[in-house]
Parts: C-alpha cells; structure tokens; sequence
C-alpha cells in the first residue's frame, strides 16, 4: 500500500489539493480540523477543553485512527499524517514523545507533498484562527519534524491547485516501478 502526505501550514490549500487528488485513490481528511469542528458542534466553543495536552493526544490517536482505519490496498492521501502531531506537540509545548513514538511505528510513502506559508491566500475562518506569523512557525516546526523523522519532502508551487495537481502526479508517476 502507498500512503501519501500532504502537510503545511494551516490555509495554504492542502484540503482542496487532497480532495482533488481522490481520482489516485482513498483520501483521508485532516484530523484537527475535525476534532475542532466536532468540538465545536457539541460545546459551541472554538478550542478543545482548553487543554493542548488533550488536543495533542485526541490528534494522536484520531490519526492513528485514520492511519489504521486506511484500506490495505492501493494508495491512500492524507491530509497531514502522524509527524504533524509531533509538530503541534512542540508548538504547544506538550511532550511529544507519545506523537513521536506513534509516528515511528507507522510510516508512510515517500516523498512528502509540503504546501509552505503562503501570505496572499492566508485566510481565517471560524476553525483557523491563527495569525500568519504563527502559520509560518507552525511551517518550519513541520518540516522540522519531518526531516528529523527521515522523511524525502517536494515542496508544491505556490500556483494554481491544477498545477499542484501536476506536480503530485508527476511526482508519484515517477516514484512508480
């Protein structure tokens, strides 16, 4: 099974590239914005509990979760992977040693797709409220974590989501046997 990540920083257009890419095979939605959205619903608040620690490990395991849960065959994209709650644990502040291990355990295709900061079509909305300035620290703990982690990264092109499209198909066409 081959299992593709595309990851960056918040509203850099990761979402509609991986739903766009579902003609490949099974996408896997972004697990924080999930638990945000469903958080939301339940208590009409905007953070879960208030706790980073419990945001951090709802992430870990609704990514495990998702990891676990993708069919065996085939290929399968995900928006962001486990290395991501590795990620938010550091920006947090949490120990990311639960994130760290479950992301070492389950591994995914190389290369990794990265959408990096882009300022001109940053946006807010009621589930990302973050400022650019946290984006883009958000963005290098990712690629940090990333590569500590081993992991090949292709950066996309801050252009249009048909040329993102090409540049991941093209990519993985060439990662074929």
């Amino acid at each position: 099974m081959k299992r593709y990540i595309v990851t960056g920083a918040p509203g850099t257009g990761k979402t509609s590239l991986v739903q766009l890419l579902a003609h490949l095979g099974e996408v896997v939605g972004e697990p924080a914005r999930e638990l945000i959205a469903e958080h939301r619903a339940a208590t009409g608040e905007q953070s879960l509990d208030g706790s980073p620690e419990i945001f951090v490990q709802r992430l870990i395991d609704r990514s495990i979760e998702k990891f676990d849960g993708a069919r065996a065959d085939g290929m399968t994209i995900y928006d962001r992977g486990l290395p991501d709650c590795v990620a938010y644990a550091n920006v947090f502040g949490v120990d990311p040693s639960a994130a760290l291990a479950a992301a070492q355990q389950r591994r995914y295709s190389v290369p990794v797709f990265v959408a990096a900061p882009w300022e001109e079509i940053y946006t807010t909305d009621e589930l990302r409220q973050a400022t650019f300035a946290q984006v883009t620290a958000f963005h290098d703990e990712l690629i940090a974590v990333y590569r500590q982690l081993g992991y090949q990264l292709v950066e996309l092109p801050k252009t249009s989501v048909a040329e993102r499209i090409r540049v991941v198909t093209t990519t993985l066409q060439s990662d074929s046997p």
